[in-house]
């Protein structure tokens, strides 16, 4: 059934993805049944489709087609903008995952986010849970995307605020707003790489006492897999790792997920575990204490359990010795690695001490992984022990000879890699030093020539000078005299 509320949008179609993904999906799982819930904003059909058994579920969207299409499925639907919506319905939950920029249209009043907050409270019963994401305008994902969140480059961004609008910047900040308005939280999460598609959940206690190392190895893998093949200003991966390792995961976040309540508290409470990720197609909550973390398979492959690994991650390792020239450390680290997992990828194995351990064990193995590593040595632009070495299959020979192989492993084919800009200016850094170095080279060619070519004129003046002269006539027939002299004397 849709009931237009006003604002709605005919032939309209959203251009961005809806939020969903796998996380979300389990969290929502967690609603108790019969439920009363609004779901503001786009969101992903199986998001929508998990909600529907046992709960009673309200869709707001301003985009008729969209809408048109949710009731087909079965779902109630208000099709409008937010400002349209009354305070004669209220509900148990409003999930709004994909935050508050698509809740109003051009056809109504254009509400900021604060604004935003108080109509989405508006809707909600003494007791009700917000599920609310908030997008930080200084996270990774903004510091290395090439363009501008205040230029408008698709049709749904006809307002774009971006960092000049009034969402709080860092998740006390948001916390606090949301506690102001009467929305006191109750839980607060850290997500990565994207806040409308999170592969990884983790509150800001855990991303600041937490196992600091292991979270940057997993955020780097799944802020790795969001940007293959996109345009970005530097590598996100060395960023968001960074970032973690620094304690500022939770500042560089790309959003934040709050779960707020109105007063009074429901009776069942809506908990948010310290971390959770996903692994293919399995949940896995990360939990533990300042002596060991666990890992426990919520949904999917069980195996995927156990004791979380300690340590660095050997891509960022291996980096490392290679900037500094430490030809032990990286004979040491690729020795090991070599030995204890030769088929898992760098950016998939912890390293402490010299114990090697696999992060995700439901990464398929590869035979080519030294190969890849070489491959990220050059085309990410590290400086390394050997200069002259400038292509994948001689150096990966080399990395192989350091590690002790007997043979010449594989050589990957190039696979879909970000497009880092970063990356660009420093190649054309390099050749320009290069061709600075030829032009250099070629001048000082061009002064010896020159230098040369006046000697050899001299020279050939001065044997033209004496070549004619009676003396030069008289001592080379002599010359000639005494050696058929000599050879008279031989025979």
């Amino acid at each position: 059934m849709i009931q237009m509320i006003g604002g709605e949008m005919p032939e309209y179609a959203e251009e961005r993805p809806p939020a969903g993904g796998a996380l979300y999906r389990h969290l929502l799982d967690r609603l108790p049944a019969r439920t009363r819930v609004l779901v503001a904003g786009p969101h992903d059909d199986a998001l929508i489709d998990a909600l529907t058994p046992g709960l009673e579920v309200t869709c707001l969207v301003r985009s008729q087609p969209e809408a048109e299409r949710l009731s087909e499925s079965g779902v109630r639907v208000l099709c409008g903008t937010l400002p349209k919506l009354t305070e004669t319905e209220r509900y148990d939950t409003v999930v709004a995952l994909d935050g508050t920029g698509r809740l109003c249209s051009p056809e109504g009043p254009q509400y900021d986010w604060a604004e935003s907050v108080r109509a989405l409270k508006r809707t909600l019963r003494p007791g009700g849970t917000l599920l609310l994401v908030v997008e930080n305008e200084l996270g990774v994902h903004r510091l290395v995307d090439p363009g501008t969140p205040t230029a408008s480059r698709t049709g749904d961004a006809w307002r774009p605020l971006g960092e000049f609008g009034t969402a709080p910047g860092r998740a006390d900040r948001l916390a606090a707003v949301l506690g102001n308005e009467g929305l006191p939280v109750t839980g607060l999460a850290a997500v990565w790489p994207a806040p409308g598609h999170p592969a990884l959940l983790a509150t800001p206690e855990t991303l600041r006492y937490g196992p600091l190392d292991p979270l940057a190895a997993l955020v780097t893998g799944v802020v790795g897999s969001a940007y293959t093949t996109k345009a970005v200003l530097s590598d996100p991966r060395r960023l968001a790792a960074t970032a973690v390792r620094r304690g500022l995961g939770a500042e560089l976040a790309p959003g934040w997920l709050a779960v707020a309540h109105l007063a009074p508290r429901p009776a069942v409470p809506f908990p948010i575990p310290p971390a959770l990720l996903t692994s293919g197609s399995s949940v896995i909550e990360i939990a533990g204490g300042p002596g060991e973390w666990q890992r426990r398979v919520v949904r999917g492959d069980t195996g995927l359990g156990g004791p979380l690994p300690t340590g660095r991650l050997l891509e960022e390792l291996l980096l490392t010795a290679a900037l500094g020239h430490d030809l032990p450390s990286l004979r040491r680290l690729l020795t090991g690695w070599m030995t204890a997992l030769p088929h898992a990828a760098a950016e998939n194995v912890l390293v402490e001490g010299d114990r090697f351990a696999l992060l995700d064990p439901s990464v398929a193995e590869r035979p080519d992984v030294l190969g890849r590593f070489a491959r990220t040595l050059l085309t990410g632009g590290y400086a390394h022990p050997w200069p002259g070495v400038t292509e994948v299959d001689r150096l990966t020979k080399v990395l192989a000879g350091a590690a002790g192989l007997p043979g010449t492993p594989p050589v990957p084919d190039p696979e879909p890699a970000p497009d880092i800009r970063r990356q660009h200016e420093e190649q054309l850094d390099a050749l320009r030093r290069r061709l600075a170095d030829a032009t250099e080279r070629n001048h000082f060619y061009e002064a010896e020539l020159e230098k040369r070519d006046a000697e050899l004129g001299r020279a050939k003046s001065q044997i033209a000078m004496f070549s004619g002269s009676l003396g030069y006539r008289a001592a080379k027939a002599g010359l000639v005299i005494a050696r058929k002299a000599l050879r008279r004397g031989k025979s």
